[in-house]
């Protein structure tokens, strides 16, 4: 036996795996499925299954696994209010089991920022933890709830969510590093705008919920996390909401959005090569390889990433334009002397062969990248550092100044917590370049893309010029806008629409569906170092809100949805109606889990209901988004929030006894106590079946034969017909079998008179009957020959 694959481990489906085992099985013959199981049905449908295998005379065996007796200690269920408006107080309430006394610390998390901490003690049995929150603004709060006990032998059920919706009214949430006019704008507009940081941006799309849509004024992508980019990617497709991207420069291409899920969700695509502007560009990249570049604990080696961030770079540089690799330890070692970016694929083999190891001088490296460069001839030349800056001392202020005045810049990337982040710093500024910090380490690939075409200079233009506006675009129909100072180049996505380009034919304003939800990218700024003029534009709050606007996403009124935990399932309900009341009965719904797995179409079980399941793998909080159409066109969106707790598999031990005792009583199973059981024939013996058409079709065959030689042969039919009159003959002439009259005759032939009676009388009598059988004997004679 060799399973071609895992089963999921949150899971048991016992009826699934029964019926599996049976159609494995031969159709005939002793047939015997043997279950080892510790009896935890998490899909219910094992007593089903088992009554199948016993209507097709297959026994079911029952192995019982039962686990030792531990000691558990664990979240049963996180409690919280449905729906909560801005302002008020509620409790999330935490229900902990423990099987045996324990004690340790349990945290509650909000959107994975831990908000409360307190020691407990557990007694045997249910305990309750009552843990006040408050609700700040509109959206969908989060909690998880972590149980360190002890004694306690199974962690994995020690976690438990709750998901809170924050209902009020729906407000733009806007973020930028530095905040513009926009909100302003906005508001005057009567739109109602929360203002955040980037940083602070929803981890996950369920957070997003109940916001109609989110601006991002001249955030860089290297501020966000992938998870952070990833959830908005979610929450426009998926969710349906409304994106909106404000330019600037440290945006769009400048600001590391090429290869991320921010640039998927945008109409526009970061890659400009295709512009004829790009100067000719020698990048080299100076990797720290020294030891503390290695991995500690479950980290990823930082050296690692070093190599993903070479690889980004040079996937975006042009055919022609020059890269080189250095490495350093205690020494420099050149991996790629600068090369044209066409050779990438042997660049990316001697990048593959950094390894971790060694001391830090940094000095001889940029000694090494300064006089390759002076070589090669290239408008621009950039040198980038990916560094802790533990470095051995060296006179860097002299040898990078130096640099800078032979047009060699420099940027300084620092990396870990440890980083000394004083003198990469000073690298940058001695550079004439960019210093970058990083505590995340996957953010590192970002940064350096962002270097890679900051280094060509195509992406900001910087020129007065007046917007070239589409006379059918809805976002500007009525409006006039004044001449802008710069912006970011980007390259226009195929199924784009453009509502303003530059006298360059580069986009200006561009928009597109995504998913369920919609994207706008304005690729000019929204504050004085571009849009000088605009602060003074009488329309531009009314551009802006209509941007905002048309991006949001539709309430979802019409429809109603509800969701259930079901074990491992979750089972969805949408009630649709339109705004009179009436029933919808001919829409196509489908529902999806945001970010786990495929929508699932949803059936329509009654008039304007349509009820599907959905299958859930791991615990947490997650929104559950219908998408209703009608002939392909969307006609709606609706939203709920679900929280899965830990999985029924982790639930107490002995729980599954029951299902195996209900096996063996009910579906008529057996118990098997020692392993020879096992190939022990059942008591039936099982039934042996024989096919039957193998004598049925040669009998048919032969008859066939038969028919087909009586017909076809003249003589074998004259031979046939020559002896079945023969057997006629001799049938008319054999003696017919005696009758009861003939009997008659013969008992007469031999009757004597009884006792008693007179002799002359007994001699008459005997004479009548003797002539009266043997008239009729010769009557029937003469009837032969009569007929012949």
């Amino acid at each position: 036996l060799a399973p071609a694959a895992r089963p999921p481990g949150h899971r048991t489906d016992i009826g699934a795996a029964i019926r599996t085992a049976l159609g494995l099985l031969p159709a005939s013959g002793a047939r015997r499925i043997v279950l080892m199981s510790d009896g935890r049905d998490t899909a219910g449908g094992a007593f089903e299954a088992a009554a199948l295998a016993a209507s097709a005379e297959v026994e079911v065996a029952v192995v019982p696994l039962g686990a030792a007796a531990a000691a558990d200690a664990r979240i049963d269920t996180l409690q919280a209010p449905a729906e909560v408006r801005p302002g008020e107080r509620f409790e999330v309430r935490v229900w902990a089991e423990a099987s045996e006394p324990a004690s340790g610390i349990l945290r509650l998390f909000l959107a994975g920022r831990e908000v409360w901490q307190e020691a407990v003690r557990l007694p045997p049995g249910r305990t309750l933890i009552r843990v006040p929150q408050e609700a700040v603004r509109p959206g969908a709060l989060t909690y998880e709830a972590r149980l360190e006990a002890a004694p306690d032998d199974l962690v994995e059920n020690n976690r438990g969510f709750a998901v809170v919706q924050v209902v009020g009214a729906p407000a733009v949430l806007y973020a930028a590093r530095e905040r513009g006019p926009l909100p302003w704008w906005l508001r005057a507009q009567g739109v109602e705008v929360q203002e955040t940081a980037p940083e602070a941006l929803p981890a996950e799309a369920a957070g997003y919920a109940g916001i109609p849509a989110v601006v991002l004024d001249d955030v860089p992508a290297t501020v966000l996390s992938p998870a952070q980019m990833r959830a908005l990617r979610e929450y426009v497709s998926a969710m349906g909401g409304g994106l909106v991207v404000v330019g600037g420069p440290h945006a769009f291409g400048p600001g590391g959005y090429a290869g991320t899920d921010l640039e998927a969700t945008l109409p526009l695509s970061m890659d400009v090569r295709h512009r004829v502007a790009i100067p000719s560009v020698a990048v080299v990249l100076v990797i720290d390889a020294s030891g503390s570049m290695g991995s500690f604990g479950p980290e990823i080696a930082k050296v690692e990433l070093a190599k993903e961030a070479a690889q980004s770079v040079i996937d975006l540089l042009g055919e022609r334009d020059l890269i080189g690799v250095v490495a350093f330890d205690q020494a420099p070692h050149w991996l790629a002397r600068p090369t044209e970016a066409r050779q990438r694929e042997q660049i990316l083999t001697q990048v593959s062969r950094i390894a971790a190891g060694g001391g830090t001088n940094l000095y001889p490296a940029l000694l090494e990248a300064e006089r390759a460069l002076r070589q090669v001839e290239a408008k621009v030349k950039h040198v980038i550092v990916l560094s802790d800056g533990q470095t051995d001392p060296g006179d860097f202020q002299r040898l990078v100044t130096r640099m800078a005045r032979e047009q060699i810049t420099l940027s300084a990337v620092a990396v870990g917590n440890d980083a000394d982040q004083e003198f990469m710093r000073d690298l940058a500024a001695w550079g004439r370049g960019r210093y970058y910090f990083t505590r995340d380490l996957y953010t590192i690939p970002q940064i350096v893309t962002a270097e890679a075409v900051l280094a060509t200079r195509a992406y900001l233009i910087e020129e007065q010029f007046l917007p070239l506006v589409s006379p059918a675009s809805p976002l500007l129909r009525g409006l006039a806008p004044p001449p802008l100072g710069g912006y970011v180049a980007t390259a226009p996505k195929p199924s784009a629409t453009l509502h303003a380009l530059t006298p360059q034919q580069d986009p200006l304003l561009a928009s597109w569906q995504f998913g369920l939800g919609r994207a706008v990218a304005f690729t000019s700024d929204a504050r004085p170092r571009w849009a000088a003029r605009w602060l003074s534009w009488r329309d531009a709050a009314l551009f802006w809100s209509r941007l905002v606007r048309w991006t949001a996403a539709a309430p979802s009124g019409e429809l109603e949805v509800q969701a259930q935990v079901e074990g491992d399932v979750v089972h969805v309900v949408l009630d649709a109606r339109d705004r009179a009341g009436t029933l919808l009965t001919d829409l196509e719904a489908r529902a999806q889990v945001v970010g786990r797995g495929t929508p699932a179409a949803l059936e329509q079980t009654a008039p304007g209901r349509y009820e599907g399941r959905l299958a859930l793998e791991e615990p947490g909080g997650y929104l559950v988004t219908v998408e209703a159409r009608r002939g392909g066109r969307l006609v709606g969106v609706g939203r709920t929030t679900i929280a899965v707790s830990s999985s029924p598999e982790l639930a107490a031990a002995g729980a599954g006894g029951g299902v195996l005792s209900r096996l063996v009583e009910v579906a008529g199973a057996r118990v098997i106590a020692s392993p020879g059981e096992v190939l022990t024939p059942p008591a039936g013996g099982g039934k042996q079946r024989v096919p039957a058409w193998p004598p049925l079709t040669g009998a048919a065959l032969g008859l066939f034969i038969a028919e087909v030689a009586l017909r076809r042969l003249p003589v074998i039919h004259e031979i046939g017909g020559r002896a079945v009159a023969a057997v006629l003959a001799w049938l008319r002439q054999a003696p017919p079998p005696p009758g009861d009259e003939d009997r008659e005759y013969e008992a007469a032939d031999q009757w004597r008179p009884a006792r008693g009676e007179p002799e002359a009388s007994a001699d008459m009598e005997q004479a009548a009957r003797l002539y009266i059988a043997r008239l009729r004997q010769l009557q029937e004679s003469d009837r032969p020959r009569e007929r012949s």
